[in-house]
């Protein structure tokens, strides 16, 4: 390489440099400046209220002249590191809430707990809420005999289930909303996921719009471990009903435990299960219709169709109108019991 050629290399090779870090300072300088008038900001909105939530002001806040102030003598005061404003009355959106960020699990659009039925809303004690899961297309768990055909499926057996429920608690004065009437229609095959999450807050929509007391979810369950039985009732400990809600899951699952002994069938007691701890989720719970529902609400797994005989009992004729009856009578019990507390 001739000796003008370097030349000309090296000279390019200087001015590239000098033009980096000069718009490395330019961009540094300027964030310095911008996080001392950031500072200058948040100590000009300190002095709001207890309990406010501080916002950055603009030129058109009544404060402006004050933070104008603030932010001239701000400039000319170092500050060793950047001060970041959380700006707004934004609520936690729901994809920090699952990891953790807001444990509450607060139902969507809810003020808080709702408050206890009245004894007697007219002639209606309360009204409840039942929840056949699946459906609509999808039958959920399915018990299968040994030549390939099926006695049961989940979807079949919880709305049974639910009907009966509904039937035991309409006698004792209350008025029962169901979530799906029949199979319902669906797509015929494997949901898409878009599909069941809409369909599981369609189901929440239904408890808000009638103003609901209680909500109960209705399931069956499998496993691939087949030799695994027996009841089995969620909650969402992290709700504003948390307290309410495990109350409500105990009642329920003590029911199902009467009411297989009842006919003589004595599977494991699997007891009740707190959502979020139950499934190492960091405080969220997973289920929709139990975290979302601004009611006391659980979710009743009755028996395993994995499992032979759950699957046999689950077909008996004598299970499902007992089951409904004493889970109906826990459902009573525990409304009665709120509005005796008057909560």
């Amino acid at each position: 390489m001739s000796g003008w050629p370097r030349a000309m290399l090296i000279a390019a090779m200087v001015a590239w440099t000098l033009v980096t870090v000069g718009a490395g300072w330019y961009a540094v300088r300027d964030s310095l400046g911008h996080a001392r008038a950031q500072a200058a900001v948040v100590a000009t909105l300190n002095s709001a209220a207890p309990g406010e939530t501080a916002t950055v002001l603009d030129l058109t806040d009544e404060n402006a002249a004050a933070a104008s102030t603030a932010i001239a003598t701000a400039l000319a005061t170092p500050i060793p590191t950047p001060v970041y404003v959380v700006t707004g009355r934004q609520a936690v959106p729901k994809h920090a809430a699952q990891v953790g960020v807001d444990r509450r699990a607060k139902p969507t659009g809810i003020e808080g707990p709702r408050q206890a039925p009245k004894e007697v809303r007219g002639n209606v004690r309360g009204v409840v809420v039942l929840d056949p899961g699946h459906g609509r297309g999808d039958p959920g768990a399915v018990h299968h005999l040994p030549d390939g055909s099926y006695d049961i499926t989940e979807a079949e057996s919880n709305l049974m289930g639910a009907e009966l429920i509904r039937t035991e608690l309409q006698a004792m004065g209350y008025e029962v909303y169901l979530t799906r009437e029949g199979a319902g229609e669906g797509p015929g095959g494997p949901l898409p996921l878009q599909f069941i999450t809409s369909d599981l807050y369609a189901r929440v929509a239904l408890a808000k719009a009638v103003d609901a007391d209680v909500y109960l979810a209705i399931h069956g369950n499998g496993a691939s471990v087949k030799s695994i039985s027996g009841p089995e009732t969620w909650y969402c400990g992290k709700h504003e009903e948390g307290a309410a809600n495990e109350a409500l899951a105990t009642g329920v699952q003590q029911a199902m435990i009467d009411a297989l002994a009842e006919m003589d069938y004595l599977p494991p007691d699997r007891g009740i299960k707190e959502d979020a701890d139950s499934h190492h989720s960091g405080g969220f719970c997973q289920f929709v219709v139990t975290r979302e529902t601004p009611v006391p609400a659980a979710l009743l797994e009755f028996l395993f169709l994995s499992n032979d005989r759950d699957a046999a009992a689950l077909v008996d004729p004598r299970s499902h109108p007992l089951m409904a009856k004493h889970v109906a009578a826990a459902i009573d019990a525990f409304l009665q019991d709120r509005a005796a507390a008057g909560r």
